[in-house]
C-alpha cells in the first residue's frame, strides 16, 4: 500500500477522508457518516470543528461532484481513538509517522524554502492590491498589516481602529421614520460628508451588484436625530 498522502492546506497538514477510509478498511460513505456525527458533537460542545475536519469535495470517475473531508491530525486522533485492535494500531502508526515526516520536511531543506516563497508571493499580492488607487486608506492599512503578518508571523503594522457605523435602515429603526426619509434629510442638510460617516462599496440587498452605500458614524447618527426632532418627525411618529 502506498504512503498515506499528507498535504498542506491553510498552513496545516491534512489527509483526505478517502485515503483514511482505505487505511481503516471502511466504506467512505460510512466514514463520512461517522465524521458528521463527530462534527455534531463538536458543535454541541462549542469546539471549532474545522480544527478537526474541513469540508471538501472531489469528482469521481464519471464526473460527479461528491463530498469528502480534509482531516487534520486532531481529526485523525479522534478517528483512531474510536478504533480498537490491529486496524486502530496500524492506522495510528501510519498517520503519526506521515505527519511527523511532513513536519520535518517543512522545517528543513527545500520544503522550508518553498513555504517561504509561497508566503512572499501571498504578501506581494496583498501589497499590490493595497497600491491600487481605488482602495481606501483604511483598507490599505488592513492589507499591509496582513502582508507583514504573513512574512514575519506577527502583525507588525496595527490594524486600523474600527469605528461603529450605522446604515439609514439602522437609524430609521431606532427613531421610527423611514430609511428613505433619513436619506432625503441627509441630502438636504448635507450630512453625507467625511465628518458624519463614510461611503462604502457594498453588495446591494436587492441584487448581486456592488453599490456605494453611505454609513453614518455616531456624530452623523446624532445629527440626523437632532434634525428629525427639529422637524417634528419623531414626535409625529410617537404620537
Amino acid at each position: 500500500m502506498d504512503k498515506l498522502a499528507v498535504i498542506e492546506y491553510n498552513r496545516q497538514f491534512v489527509v483526505d477522508s478517502r485515503d483514511v477510509a482505505e487505511r481503516v478498511e471502511k466504506d467512505h460513505a460510512d466514514l463520512l457518516k461517522s465524521i458528521r456525527s463527530y462534527i455534531d458533537y463538536l458543535i454541541d460542545g462549542n469546539f471549532p470543528f474545522n480544527d478537526f475536519y474541513i469540508e471538501s469535495e472531489y469528482k469521481d470517475s464519471i464526473g460527479r461532484t461528491l463530498p469528502c473531508y480534509l482531516i487534520t491530525r486532531k481529526g485523525c486522533d479522534m478517528i483512531a481513538h474510536k478504533m480498537t485492535g490491529k486496524k486502530g494500531v496500524l492506522f495510528t502508526a501510519t498517520y503519526i509517522t506521515r505527519f511527523e515526516e511532513m513536519e520535518k520536511e517543512l522545517r528543513s531543506g527545500p520544503g522550508n524554502i518553498r513555504l517561504e516563497e509561497i508566503n512572499v508571493k501571498k504578501a506581494d499580492i496583498l501589497m499590490q492590491i493595497a497600491e491600487k488607487p481605488e482602495i481606501r486608506d483604511e483598507y490599505k492599512q488592513v492589507l499591509y498589516s496582513h502582508a507583514t503578518a504573513i512574512l514575519t508571523g506577527h502583525p507588525l503594522l496595527p490594524l486600523p481602529e474600527s469605528e461603529k457605523t450605522y446604515s439609514a435602515g439602522d437609524i430609521s429603526s431606532e427613531i421610527g421614520i423611514t430609511a428613505n426619509m433619513i436619506g432625503r434629510y441627509a441630502k438636504l442638510y448635507n450630512i453625507k460628508t467625511d465628518e458624519y460617516g463614510k461611503l462604502y462599496h457594498d453588495k446591494s440587498p436587492y441584487s448581486c451588484k456592488q453599490v456605494d452605500t453611505f454609513r453614518y458614524n455616531e456624530k452623523g447618527k446624532q445629527k440626523l436625530i437632532e434634525i428629525a426632532k427639529e422637524n417634528n418627525l419623531i414626535k409625529e411618529i410617537q404620537m
